[in-house]
């Protein structure tokens, strides 16, 4: 499975986060840094599961239960983003 960001989204990246505007539904979401980063990532290469292993990594310091700590907590943010519309799913053969 990839994500790619919506076509009915405008976002910005700012100093502190990013502003997400859903054209469609008119829904606006600021974004803390974290999402940000994980927002940022993913449209890069729509890749969930190397966000994944990027941000385990960078803030897990190795920690196992850290480190699933945090792939569950980027799963729920990636599928409420889809839910609200603003990352679809592709599914790749």
């Amino acid at each position: 499975m990839s994500l790619h960001i919506s076509d009915a989204v405008i976002w910005n990246e700012m100093g502190d986060g990013v502003s997400l505007y859903h054209v469609e539904t008119g829904e606006f979401r600021s974004l803390n840094d974290t999402a940000a980063k994980i927002w940022v990532l993913l449209s890069d290469d729509g890749d969930p599961e190397a966000v994944k292993t990027k941000l385990s990594l960078l803030y897990g310091a190795g920690n196992a239960a850290i480190g699933a700590r945090i792939r569950a907590d980027v799963d729920a943010f990636l599928d409420t983003m889809v839910e609200r519309g603003m990352l679809v799913e592709t599914v790749q053969a």
